[in-house]
């Protein structure tokens, strides 16, 4: 009978490697990753807006076809506290008599609202890569502010906060806009870690892309780069390919400031996040994998560490000593972690449960998986030459 008692000094081996891995692992989470996760490099005070030699600024506002979220944009737009002059240019792609509409009702009282088209005839290219840059050619002001109709506004120094980083020498200006209404926990916490990927990486000098709802750059460095020349087959990337191309560590800054968050708005807001997941997922083949690997890695870690503490309270029973460890282990990680993941979201405008967040974690990898599956063939949302 002795040969067989479940015992500490029989499985010691196994305990001590369940609690080095514990050990290690959560070392690594509670450093590397969740470095990654905060936030508070981007976030800038509101002072810092009220002063600076700000620059004139284009805005440009993409739409097809909707004449209602156009009107609420433009008014926000044209309400907006900017201490230089500034002129909005509406890309009307199709040419809709109901957007000529609302331009024309509101350039009576704004001299600087302006109209340009993008022609139904048209065709094998992205026409939103083609009324960006007729836009921008239209552009009078060394600096363009990218943008939609279907965009809410809720400050009104936003575009001081996106200009801000032209006065401090910077030329690519990365905004953040999440999508109004999302309803489910892990469509929230989706769009979140979707988020904190690429604005992490732009924290640390790597920028890779950007939202094409909110975001700026110079003039120059859009001419420079031959506009989106390089990615003409594609009718998306025109917010991460593009910048992945123009922008570095030296040229670019994040801007996170409460006033210069965007709402994204649409009927169907989780159809929207899988769609853009969807684009994103295919022009990321084409993209810097650091970032996402290193959220992909820790993902596994996770996995593993739960399979080492769960291994270490089974072989330490019925020992209570080492038992308790693994236990206490569970708490020590997942406190730090869920916070760090709540005040991300928090920044980002997004809320996120609590007490789901360790799942959440855990569990994201099987969407990202199916979003890789449904991407990973030719299709005509991805190439300009298929016609939509």
């Amino acid at each position: 009978m002795n040969d067989i008692y479940f015992s500490l000094n029989n499985v010691l081996p196994l305990v001590w490697l369940c609690g080095v891995v514990t050990v290690v692992v959560m070392v690594w989470l509670l450093t590397a990753y969740r470095r990654r996760v905060s936030l508070k490099g981007a976030v800038q005070s509101d002072a810092a807006i009220a002063g600076g030699d700000f620059p004139s600024l284009s805005v440009i506002i993409y739409t097809c076809d909707n004449p209602v979220g156009l009107s609420g944009m433009l008014e926000q737009v044209l309400a907006q506290d900017y201490p230089a002059p500034f002129e909005v240019i509406v890309v009307n792609d199709g040419s809709s008599e109901d957007v000529t509409d609302v331009v024309n009702r509101l350039s009576v009282a704004h001299r600087n609202l302006y109209q340009t088209f993008v022609p139904n005839e048209a065709h094998n290219l992205s026409r939103k890569k083609l009324g960006i840059s007729l836009g921008i050619k239209a552009a009078r002001n060394p600096f363009v502010v990218l943008t939609c109709a279907e965009c809410s506004i809720a400050s009104s120094v936003w575009l001081r906060e996106m200009a801000l980083p032209f006065t401090r020498g910077k030329e690519v200006s990365l905004g953040y806009a999440n999508i109004s209404g999302l309803k489910g926990a892990m469509d929230r916490f989706d769009e979140a870690v979707a988020a904190v990927k690429w604005i992490s990486a732009a924290m640390k000098g790597k920028p890779y892309r950007g939202t094409g709802y909110n975001i700026a750059y110079s003039r120059n460095l859009f001419f420079e780069a031959k506009g989106f020349s390089k990615s003409l087959t594609f009718h998306h990337g025109d917010d991460d390919m593009f910048v992945n191309q123009i922008a570095n560590g030296d040229n670019t800054a994040v801007v996170l400031a409460p006033g210069s968050v965007l709402s994204v708005n649409d009927h169907n807001p989780g159809g929207m996040l899988r769609e853009l997941r969807l684009r994103h997922c295919f022009t990321g083949r084409f993209l810097p994998k650091g970032s996402a690997r290193i959220f992909g890695f820790s993902t596994l870690l996770m996995w593993m560490w739960l399979a080492a503490v769960v291994a270490g309270i089974i072989f330490s029973l019925p020992n209570a000593l080492p038992a308790l460890f693994f236990v206490a282990a569970i708490p020590a990680l997942w406190i730090p972690l869920v916070i760090a993941w709540r005040n991300a979201a928090s920044r980002l405008g997004i809320k996120l449960p609590v007490w789901s967040l360790p799942w959440l974690m855990l569990f994201r990898c099987g969407r990202n998986l199916r979003y890789k599956s449904r991407c990973g063939c030719a299709s005509r949302r991805n190439y300009t030459w298929l016609q939509r």
